[in-house]
């Protein structure tokens, strides 16, 4: 019972304090702080200059590649603004061929039919010279119908009248003639 009696004070001792069970041995602090002391040592002379440095190459790539995006983006506002210009130009010159085709168009029609008025009035003039013509000829042909019907019409008169009448006839054709 001894034994129990020694352990059971033995652990009473080491629980009695609660800050001890925190803190580790004094050798382990002491080898703790020395392990941390060295591996801050080297990480800030080695490992933390190599960071920055690939911190710091990062830092610049990302910056020219922001600047080199800025640049596309106004090179490609500039294209846009041309291309922009481009379709404008294009725009007004279509309407400008199609302005100019209208334009064609009409006076080809205004051509056309002058053409066609000449062609119709030098028909219409042809056809009433012919007309005159015809005209002319069949007037010319009644004339000369009339004048044999006449003329045998007279000499069979003439022939049926006594002499004393055809004088009296021919003194009435000069006197309504005159």
């Amino acid at each position: 019972m001894n034994k129990n009696l020694e352990f059971l004070l033995a652990e009473a001792e080491e629980s009695s304090s609660g800050i001890d069970l925190l803190l580790p041995a004094t050798s382990e602090l002491v080898a703790g702080i020395a392990a941390f002391a060295i591996v801050f040592f080297f990480i800030w002379k080695w490992a933390l200059p190599a960071l920055n440095e690939t911190l710091e190459s990062r830092s610049s790539a990302i910056e020219g590649q922001i600047k080199e995006a800025e640049e596309t983006k106004a090179e490609a506002e500039k294209s846009k603004a041309e291309y922009d210009k481009l379709v404008s130009n294009a725009d007004s010159e279509v309407q400008t061929i199609i302005d100019e085709g209208k334009a064609a168009a009409e006076k080809i029609k205004e051509d056309m039919l002058a053409e066609a008025k000449k062609e119709a009035e030098a028909i219409l003039e042809k056809a009433k010279s012919d007309s005159e013509a015809e005209k002319e000829r069949v007037s010319s042909e009644l004339k000369g119908e009339v004048a044999n019907l006449s003329l045998e019409i007279s000499q069979k008169v003439a022939s049926s009248m006594s002499k004393d009448d055809q004088k009296k006839l021919i003194d009435k054709f000069i006197k309504d003639m005159g």
